[in-house]
């Protein structure tokens, strides 16, 4: 099985470097996945970084935004699954090797898991923990039951995908920006398979988001966008 790790960057300088040594010290063979950069018109040293650590590929997308940069991995990669990292993410280094078991199931078509937020307040961190852990798996199976609707969660920046299934869906829809975007991919790839939501799945990220927008506002965000897609199919948040 081979794993194709897509990591969008918009000038990833800082936080690049943590992640390539955290995929270096992954215990899965290195011929069985690939490292792709996404150069989403970045102007600092990224791309010189990402040189010098000897990633596989690194590709070209001119049109900003998060969306963009995903659809472009996904049209680069030659692996069977597509992993979406976000840039200022730190995996364990059992990452892959658990991803590969859930994979074993043929009906499986997407994983997910957890972001342990390593650099937040710690109250925030714990509760936000504890809250993606219990909840988080919870949250489909709920709305499945009531609604009748499929249903599916995952995290952008810590999910890996079928190819297959991302053909099936014609990839990432890049109608949505940033907001809610994953929640989108997660309903839409609940109507052609299994999606799966596990703690063993964990991956450590920045909370940089959050100490820009405000923990309690960005938190609230992700909720209404989750539940607005579900609903409503569309987004919230309206973005340009």
């Amino acid at each position: 099985m081979k794993f194709s790790l897509a990591i969008p960057c918009y000038n990833e300088e800082k936080n690049l470097p943590l992640l390539l040594e955290s995929i270096n010290k992954l215990n899965y063979p290195r011929n069985d996945f690939e490292i792709i950069i996404i150069d989403n018109n970045c102007v600092d040293k990224t791309v010189e970084i990402a040189k010098k650590f000897g990633v596989d590929k690194i590709v070209k997308e001119e049109k900003q935004g998060l969306t963009y940069a995903r659809q472009r991995g996904f049209l680069s990669a030659e692996g069977e699954i597509i992993c979406c990292i976000d840039a200022d993410c730190q995996l364990p280094v059992d990452w892959l090797k658990n991803a590969s078991l859930f994979f074993e199931d043929l009906k499986t078509i997407a994983v997910s898991g957890p972001c342990d937020y390593f650099d937040a307040n710690p109250i925030f961190r714990n509760i936000s923990l504890f809250f993606q852990l219990v909840f988080y798996p919870l949250a489909p199976k709920t709305l499945n039951l009531f609604f009748k609707k499929p249903a599916a969660l995952i995290i952008g920046g810590n999910s890996l995908i079928r190819k297959s299934a991302l053909e099936k869906i014609e990839g990432f829809d890049t109608s949505v920006k940033f907001w809610g975007e994953d929640s989108l991919t997660a309903f839409r790839l609940a109507k052609i398979g299994k999606v799966v939501f596990n703690s063993k799945m964990k991956i450590f990220s920045s909370s940089r988001r959050f100490q820009k927008d405000g923990y309690f506002k960005t938190s609230i965000y992700y909720f209404l966008n989750y539940f607005s897609l579900y609903f409503k199919n569309k987004p919230f948040v309206k973005e340009k």
